[in-house]
């Protein structure tokens, strides 16, 4: 791996490690100049139409179907299969509705909860407006504060 000559001299030893590295960061550099180009060159667009024209589209036009709704089928009705289908969906709609209203009356809270949850309401609001006062005091206080020595505190 190392092409250093084996000589005993520390300083013949330093330029052959310098000519190396210097072999070694030209080389890197090179290579990084080419991954950049390749790089640009596999994100562009052009490229993939160069060389895949009738792939990409295929592609365009697979998407194109996937993308575009699909044709609405409009059928005529006349009021006696109107007639039959209200007939035949009645109960079930029904039923769906007094579900919904059974739901609603039930979930419906009393007062009590409705108090305990303006309070928490109100508590939450207080202590979030306690920590914001206490974080802007602590933050306007200057960071070194001098503290009494114990002298100065008992005599001062």
């Amino acid at each position: 791996m190392s092409t250093t000559p084996s000589t005993s001299d520390p300083a013949q030893q330093a330029d052959a490690l310098r000519r190396e590295m210097r072999s070694i960061r030209r080389e890197f550099g090179d290579s990084v100049d080419e991954l950049v180009e390749n790089a640009e060159r596999l994100l562009d667009w052009r490229y993939y139409w160069q060389r895949y024209p009738w792939g990409l589209m295929g592609a365009a036009a697979l998407l194109g179907y996937f993308v575009v709704p699909r044709r609405i089928v409009s059928m005529s009705v006349d009021g006696h299969s109107l007639d039959d289908l209200v007939h035949r969906l009645a109960p079930a709609i029904t039923s769906r509705a007094e579900k919904s209203g059974a739901e609603k009356r039930e979930r419906k809270p009393g007062w009590i909860a409705t108090l305990f949850s303006l309070g928490v309401g109100m508590l939450a609001k207080a202590a979030t407006g306690y920590a914001t006062q206490y974080l802007s005091q602590m933050l306007s206080q200057p960071a070194v504060q001098h503290r009494p020595r114990r002298e100065e505190a008992h005599y001062g």
